[in-house]
């Protein structure tokens, strides 16, 4: 036979309020990850690695930036194209030198990652469609006019 033991109004009370402290410890404890990730997602790009470079002291900062990736379409008896797919680094760029950096000077390379080819249907000759993408190095100096806290 089981026994049912009811609780005082005050066990109830100290119940109630140690459920409710575990509950905002996990609630503090998830909102501190939370934050811990987003801290290293920021640190992670262009803009965040500048932050640390400029806090380490660092009198140049160079970052590379996709600024155009190209994929390759072959099409059967038909020919072959290819797909760009664009992006403005302008955005990233003011906030790089937003955290104390002045841009000194940019280049652009086309990185190939490889080709597609097919014979031509019905004459002589390849189709080629070029997969790969173009990367803008950048490279700062150091500028303490430009730095913004954030």
């Amino acid at each position: 036979m089981a026994f049912i033991s009811k609780k005082s109004p005050e066990q109830q009370a100290q119940a109630a309020a140690e459920k409710e402290r575990k509950r905002q410890e996990a609630e503090e404890k998830q909102q501190a990850e939370l934050l811990e990730r987003n801290r290293r997602a920021f640190l992670a790009t262009p803009v965040g690695q500048a932050r640390q470079c400029f806090e380490q002291g660092d009198l140049v900062y160079q970052c590379s930036i996709d600024v155009m990736s190209q994929q390759a379409v072959i099409v059967a008896m038909v020919g072959s194209a290819t797909t760009k797919q664009t992006t403005d680094p302008v955005v990233v760029l003011n906030a790089v030198c937003r955290e104390g950096w002045e841009l000194v000077n940019g280049s652009f390379v086309f990185v190939e990652q490889g080709q597609q080819s097919r014979d031509k249907f019905m004459s002589s000759g390849q189709n080629v469609a070029i997969k790969g993408e173009t990367v803008g190095y950048y490279l700062f100096k150091r500028c303490e006019a430009n730095r913004r806290e954030s």
